[in-house]
Parts: structure tokens; sequence; C-alpha cells
């Protein structure tokens, strides 16, 4: 790949994330692609976008495209943001998908400057390593719409060619999650959200007057629930409590709350 021209006019980019800011909380993924654009274009590609779940097998997202050309530079240039939907893409740590894309913007040419729609449509390939970070290849082509008029009626002029570029991707705070049941070490439905936490371990060790009574609750974990019970057969919360205490001789008195709920549910007749 040729050396990437222009750079100090590419300034514009550094902006663009602040812009993209209310569309990339709440789980999203960020992406940079750096690629060139062939079939006569010689422009080199630079892309920043988003990507979030959608539903079913879509992903989508938005994010700003600079395109400059080798050799003139910002007069032969499309700068844009626009909008992305993605298919069957991060249901697999190693897998192809398809998208398609359509970013408005400005179109440079050495004497003019006009309004562009850039739409392009392809596919992808990325592998994702940690359930956090991808890297891939994308391949599209393009079609720069100035006027714009529509993709099925272009200017005779319009360019448009096939781009070929690399990213990574990053789930910042987030991870990919499975929550579909996709299955087969895939990541069918899955979704960008905070990783989850394993279940607090009880503690290996207790000490203090009360290292007794909390032994003997946590030897009952796993008997069954049972509303207003106090037996080792079956108890709830404050039955527990109440067992716990009992078993080293110490009596806790039933509160009169408690115990008048349990006359109102015996007084209660059958339906």
């Amino acid at each position: 790949m040729p050396l990437l021209t222009e750079r100090w006019r590419l300034a514009p980019l550094f902006f663009f994330p602040a812009m993209l800011a209310a569309q990339g909380g709440g789980g999203r993924g960020w992406e940079l692609h750096l690629g060139r654009w062939y079939n006569g274009n010689r422009a080199d590609v630079y892309e920043l976008r988003t990507s979030s779940r959608s539903g079913g097998v879509f992903t989508h997202g938005f994010g700003a495209s600079v395109l400059v050309n080798d050799s003139l530079g910002r007069r032969r240039a499309f700068y844009g943001l626009g909008y992305e939907l993605q298919a069957w893409r991060g249901h697999a740590a190693f897998g192809p998908y398809a998208l398609a894309g359509l970013a408005l913007g400005l179109s440079t040419d050495t004497s003019t400057q006009e309004l562009a729609a850039q739409w392009s449509i392809g596919g992808g390939v990325e592998w994702r390593p940690l359930s956090w970070f991808g890297i891939g290849s994308e391949v599209r082509y393009r079609l720069e719409d100035r006027g714009p008029r529509g993709f099925w009626n272009p200017r005779s002029d319009a360019h448009k060619g096939v781009s070929l570029t690399i990213g990574v991707s990053m789930g910042l705070g987030s991870v990919w999650r499975d929550v579909g049941g996709g299955g087969g070490g895939g990541r069918g439905g899955g979704t960008w959200a905070p990783p989850e936490l394993p279940p607090p371990e009880p503690p290996a060790t207790i000490t203090g007057n009360a290292a007794d009574v909390v032994q003997t609750a946590l030897e009952s974990i796993g008997t069954p629930y049972v509303w207003g019970g106090t037996a080792d057969n079956g108890f709830d919360c404050s039955g527990l409590i109440q067992y716990a205490y009992g078993r080293h001789g110490i009596r806790l008195q039933c509160r009169p709350t408690r115990r008048a709920a349990l006359r109102t549910m015996d007084s209660i007749a059958p339906v």
C-alpha cells in the first residue's frame, strides 16, 4: 500500500469522535479502517465508525469517511458522515459478513465542490481473538454520486470502483456476550454488555463471637425455602436467623408483625 498522503489534512477526523459520542455509548464498538480505493481513483481511505447489535443477524452504526487522492489531495477528495448496516457479523469468533452503507458529504474536484452521496456495498471477514477486540478486512464497491441523483441514475463522470481496507474494532468498557443461546462456540444473538461478575464466595474463615452462628447459617445453604418455616427441613429468611441462633442456645423472639402475618395466612380459606 502506498504511503498515506496528506495526513495533516485529516485533522477533522479528530473531531468526529465527539460528534459520534451520542451514538457510541451504552455498549457500542468503535472501529478504525484504513485502505485504498482502486479502479483509477488512486485514493487513500480513512473510516471511523461505531457498531452495535440491531436485532437478529444485523448490526449497524454511524461513521465518518475521508477519501483523499494521492496526487491531488484535498482538490480530489470526499468528506462525509454516514450510516451502515451489516449482516451476520459477530456470530462467530471468525467469519464473514455482508455490508451496505450510505455517506453524505462534500466531494471536491480540481474546479468544483459539490454535495455528494457515496453508496457502498460489499463484505468483510473478521477475527475476534478477544471478546472486546477484533481485526478484519473489508472489500466494497463504492459509487460517488455527485448531485446527488441516486445510485440508479448517477452522472456520467461519477467516480466508482472497488476499495480494500483493513481495520480494528474495540468494545470499550464492554464484552460481547451471548444472550441468545447460539451454542457451538459462536456468538449468535450476542450483544455488547458489561462483563458478568462471578457470585461472591463464602468467607474462607470467620472470626469473632458470632463465628459459630454464621457457620451454621452457611452450612444450611441449599435447604428448601418454606414461608414461615423455622426448622432445618425448610425456612424463610427470618426463620434461618432464628434457626442459626437457636442451634447455639440463643432464642430470638418472633416479631409481632410476623405472628400476625402467619395468623392471617392460616385464616385464609382454600379456594
